[in-house]
This record gives structure tokens, C-alpha cells and sequence, in this order.
């Protein structure tokens, strides 16, 4: 939802049509961006390190996917309840660092490996306040699984005793998807230059 909302502020700044005109409006913008991702030709370098280029995004695929299955769509809609359903979760966003590491690693090229260095070191480095953020809901509820700390909200939410925590929880959950303003390692400002 942040990035719909995202697209549609600076569309709105920008003087741009797409984001908030396409479907109704603009609902339709971000399955337009999908189908010209899916139909753009899939290229790899002739330079590159082949095996780890088609490897990274395999990763960050398969670490998504691997996080599905844990989460409650609804109280009788649960595919697997893992008692450590937190910790699960956050051991599949950190692989993804991986994914971002071998991509660097895979361009034989070094500076960008530095700047997937760079890139890593960020999003570990607020990985850490996402988790720290999430423990003080694990010792509300008193369970690391994800049915039992949605269970334990039916009286009060857990923003509300833990707002602190949902904060740097928000605050970080933007940072490790490399949202603005921390989309420094992506250095569009060097790169449009």
C-alpha cells in the first residue's frame, strides 16, 4: 500500500499522468508495471559471473515465497504454524541480503560489489531494529508464533502498549525496502547524473 500511495504523491508532483489515471483511478498502474517487467528481454552480461547472476534472483524469490505459508490469512486459513513464526520470518528477510550481495558479486565488477556491500550493510543494519522492534509484541503475547500474538490483540492492539516499537518497526520496515529517504544505496542522484 506504501508504495501505491508513494507512486501516487509523486505522480501528483510530478505533473504525471500514469499513476494516477491508469484503471480506476490509477489501481490498475502498478499491474502495467508487471506486465512490462514480465515482457522486458532477460539479458545477461557477457562479462558476468553466470551461475551467481541468474542465482541472486532466485534467492530473493525463493525467500519471499518461503515466508508465505506462515502467515494466518484468516483463523481457519493456516497453512503451516511454526512455534517460531517471528523468528522465521526474519531469518527468510535477512537471506535476501544474499540475493543483493551476489548480484554485486556476480557483475565482476568492483564498484559494484562495493556498492552491493553497501547496500547490504544497510539493510542488516536495520534488520536488527526490526527484530528489536518485534520482541517487545513477543513478550506481550508471550510466543514467537504468529497465530499467538494476532490471538493475543482481541482486547487491546499491540501498537498501542508497544507504539515505540511500532514505530521503529514502521521506520525500519521502510528502510530495509530501501524506501525514500533511505534509498541511499541505490544512489539515483550519481546514477542520473
Amino acid at each position: 500500500m506504501l508504495s501505491v500511495v508513494e507512486r501516487k504523491f509523486l505522480a501528483l508532483l510530478q505533473n504525471r499522468h500514469g499513476p494516477n489515471r491508469v484503471g480506476w483511478c490509477g489501481s490498475l498502474q502498478l499491474f502495467a508495471d508487471m506486465i512490462k517487467i514480465l515482457f522486458k528481454e532477460d539479458w545477461v552480461p557477457s562479462f558476468s559471473k553466470k551461475s551467481i547472476f541468474i542465482l541472486s534472483p532466485i534467492i530473493a524469490f525463493v525467500s519471499l515465497l518461503c515466508v508465505i505459508p506462515i502467515i494466518p490469512f484468516s483463523p481457519n486459513f493456516l497453512i503451516i504454524n511454526l512455534n517460531i513464526g517471528i523468528l522465521f520470518f526474519l531469518m527468510m528477510a535477512a537471506l535476501s541480503v544474499y540475493a543483493v550481495l551476489f548480484a554485486g558479486w556476480s557483475s565482476n565488477n568492483k564498484y559494484a560489489l562495493l556498492g552491493a556491500v553497501r547496500a547490504s550493510a544497510q539493510t542488516l543494519s536495520y534488520e536488527v531494529f526490526l527484530g528489536l522492534s518485534l520482541m517487545g509484541v513477543v513478550a506481550r503475547s508471550g510466543s514467537f508464533k504468529i497465530i499467538d500474538i494476532i490471538n493475543s490483540q482481541k482486547e487491546i492492539w499491540n501498537v498501542i502498549p508497544q507504539f515505540f516499537g511500532f514505530l521503529t518497526f514502521f521506520i525500519a520496515g521502510i528502510a530495509v525496502c530501501h524506501r525514500h529517504p533511505f534509498d541511499q544505496p541505490e544512489s539515483e542522484q550519481e546514477l542520473a547524473d
